[in-house]
């Protein structure tokens, strides 16, 4: 090699080191900086030929990125954020049978069992009368105000389902251009890990609403696929929507340009969409049928017993409950009977009119209800089945919490893993930059002793 030639090598060796020196300064400066992914310069060895003096070359810098890690990190969030979401939905849920302050169900239950204990006590007593109604009306009241509370929290899961596609739909648009960008910037050669952080970021918070799985394509970008469809190829997306199907529940639908939507609810594993969906249309939809069924079944059984007792009045066959036809909707729909609303003398104390108006063999039957085998298919008692309902929804509950915190842990343990294999060590970034610095003056140090030779050699030419 010519002191020439190694005149050449030793200033590679000085750019290569200060490139590297740079992108270990912008790790550094970047340490803190949310979704940023390190950095690390490419110095690849340049052939010693007779038509190059070799050395070292710089060809660029990639993002210290583990594909397989990044799609976990994906998977996890998504898993994590339906579990939370789903959580949430059911705590709210928990809070509507808490009957801990004597205004939940079981309250009211226990209210109206003993308001006819005292009217078989005191059946000719107008204060026992009106008593039966006000509780009556106050349970009636509260399976209204329950199954109301249900239906409004269903209805606001399915708006929020619909603010979480816009989002989502946002996010494919962002990812469609990210796409292109990318593609442009490595097809010239130029770096695109500014952009690439800018779609991992786009996707993480994509992972957030739905399921996500990503592979490369033949561009550079990012193929985006969410619940089974692809959402995002290229420059190219699909819209999603949602919609409700026959029976009430969250349908989301996939569809490219205007073509027909194709339902795509089955396929949603993760993100909040896919806790809204399980909490929405599986626990709040399942409680609400078995909260009706009890209105229905409680009401349907009073109404019977009551229809065959005789008011003060001496009219016997009125109900004490309006009651929808089927136990569907029946608990918010619960009202007192508009025959006998205001009137305590229609309240059927007496089992037969030669009894009035003291007669109490009805109100005794009516107490006696509260544990009969009259609710839910005729296994448990009113009492019991509303106190299997509230078990129900605490199991739900405890099942949820459990799931969050696996959830939240795998997520942290994936993120580890991801932050080891591409955040910024501040002790690595220290080790590198005193290794760049040492390689940049020793490349100086080759310039200065190659600068010493060619002075001797002149000097010895010229004499």
């Amino acid at each position: 090699m010519s002191l020439n030639s190694l005149m050449y090598t030793a200033r590679d060796a000085m750019s290569a080191q200060s490139y590297g020196l740079n992108v270990t300064g912008q790790n550094i400066s970047n340490a803190n900086t949310a979704g940023y992914v390190r950095r690390d310069p490419i110095l690849v060895t340049r052939a010693l030929g007779t038509m190059d003096y070799g050395g070292v070359q710089v060809e660029g810098l990639r993002r210290a990125a583990d594909q397989f890690t990044e799609r976990r990190y994906l998977e996890a969030v998504g898993l994590s954020s339906a579990a939370s979401e789903h959580d949430n939905q059911l705590s709210r849920l928990e809070s509507l049978f808490n009957d801990g302050a004597g205004s939940g169900l079981g309250t009211a239950f226990d209210q109206l069992f003993g308001a006819f204990s005292d009217l078989t006590s005191n059946p000719a007593d107008p204060a026992a009368r009106m008593a039966v109604l006000s509780r009556a009306e106050d349970l009636a009241a509260r399976f209204r105000s329950t199954g109301d509370a249900i239906a409004t929290q269903r209805s606001e899961l399915l708006s929020s389902a619909k603010d979480s596609t816009d989002q989502i739909n946002q996010l494919a648009d962002k990812l469609a251009e990210l796409n292109r960008k990318i593609s442009v910037a490595k097809g010239a050669g130029s770096d695109a890990a500014d952009l690439e952080d800018q779609q991992a970021q786009a996707l993480n918070k994509l992972s957030e609403l739905i399921d996500v799985h990503t592979f490369p394509d033949s561009k550079g970008g990012l193929v985006v696929q969410v619940a089974g469809t692809t959402l995002v190829e290229g420059a190219e997306v699909q819209k999603l929507s949602i919609d409700v199907d026959p029976s009430g529940n969250i349908q989301l639908l996939a569809a490219r340009g205007n073509a027909p939507g194709s339902d795509i609810t089955r396929h949603l594993s993760g993100g909040k969409l896919a806790g809204i969906r399980d909490a929405r249309d599986v626990d709040l939809a399942e409680v609400q049928n078995r909260l009706d069924e009890l209105a229905f079944d409680f009401a349907t059984a009073v109404n019977t017993q009551h229809a065959a007792g005789f008011g003060k009045d001496g009219v016997s066959g009125r109900s004490l409950f309006s009651v929808s036809a089927t136990a569907a909707g029946a608990a918010r729909s619960l009202s007192l009977d508009p025959a006998v609303q205001g009137n305590p003398d229609a309240i059927a104390a007496a089992s037969s009119a030669a009894t009035l108006p003291g007669g109490s063999g009805n109100s005794l039957l009516l107490q006696g209800l509260g544990t009969s085998l009259l609710a839910s298919g005729g296994t448990r008692s009113p009492s019991e089945a509303y106190s299997d309902l509230v078990g129900d929804v605490g199991t739900r509950r405890a099942a949820s919490q459990s799931d969050v915190g696996v959830r939240a842990a795998m997520q942290d343990q994936v993120y580890a893993m991801k932050e080891s294999a591409s955040g910024v060590s501040l002790d690595e970034e220290m080790v590198n930059l005193t290794r760049y610095q040492r390689a940049y003056e020793a490349a100086t140090k080759v310039i200065s002793t190659v600068d010493q030779m060619l002075e001797e050699l002149i000097g010895r030419l010229g004499r």
